[in-house]
């Protein structure tokens, strides 16, 4: 059986080795031969940009502050700096460097929507934005950045059959949970014309969100994945060498 040749994207960062999205994570991802590195973006109250899963402190600080109703001042009286939560800022200057990066977006509502389309065009020049590929929950949304013309589009689908309609608004990408994967949608799939990802774990594995093993990257290779968002970076590349 022959493998496909897989990139490797650096789920939140190397985040099996490093707190998760965070610059020390993007720079250990991109160190280990990720071909990106992922980042999940919220706002503070403030407009400020940062990079958080989750829409609390609970899991990584055992806190339950909400981070839309937070400002960086009170992120610091707690003792929550950049080392802790990167901000939006500090992985867009990866792609500025040449480096391909992919956000989650955990708020599409109008308001945050200009606020990332402002950031993106603060930090990173028109030449380098097709590094910048953003993650999309919804076909408005696609829609949205389609417009701009400038940033590489990534669908997160609600719905692992929606394949056809966010394509058409502008994906060029499609991200798909592991689960989700079978023959003949991934055959459906590239007919559009645009790349598969996967994203490993999760849903009827028994493992993490991110994390893998051989017999998933073997199964997603056989697939004809053309990517995979991974936890542990040197890890996936071992085991994809492996298969070749």
């Amino acid at each position: 059986m022959k493998h496909s040749l897989m990139k490797i994207i650096a789920h939140r960062g190397d985040s099996t080795h490093h707190a998760e999205n965070t610059p020390a994570s993007w720079s250990a991802g991109y160190s280990k031969g990720a071909h990106a590195v992922e980042a999940d973006i919220r706002f503070l109250r403030d407009g400020t940009g940062i990079c958080s899963h989750d829409p609390t402190l609970k899991r990584l600080f055992d806190r339950p502050e909400r981070v839309e109703g937070l400002s960086i001042p009170e992120l610091q009286g707690m003792g929550i700096g950049p080392e802790h939560v990167g901000l939006f800022a500090d992985v867009l200057r990866f792609a500025e460097a040449g480096r391909p990066i992919v956000l989650d977006l955990k708020d599409e509502s109008p308001r945050a929507l200009e606020l990332i389309w402002e950031d993106i065009q603060a930090h990173v020049s028109v030449p380098r934005r097709h590094n910048v590929i953003v993650g999309c929950h919804s076909r408005k949304t696609v829609a949205f950045f389609a417009a701009k013309r400038q940033v590489t589009i990534l669908a997160l689908m609600p719905n692992a059959n929606d394949g056809a309609s966010f394509f058409a608004e502008g994906a060029t990408i499609i991200r798909l949970w592991e689960s989700d994967v079978t023959d003949q949608r991934i055959r459906d799939l590239k007919a559009l014309g645009g790349d598969v990802w996967v994203t490993t774990g999760s849903g009827e594995t028994d493992r993490r969100t991110g994390d893998t093993n051989g017999e998933s990257l073997r199964f997603l290779s056989e697939a004809r994945i053309d990517g995979v968002l991974v936890n542990d970076v040197a890890l996936s590349k071992s085991l994809l060498e492996g298969l070749k």
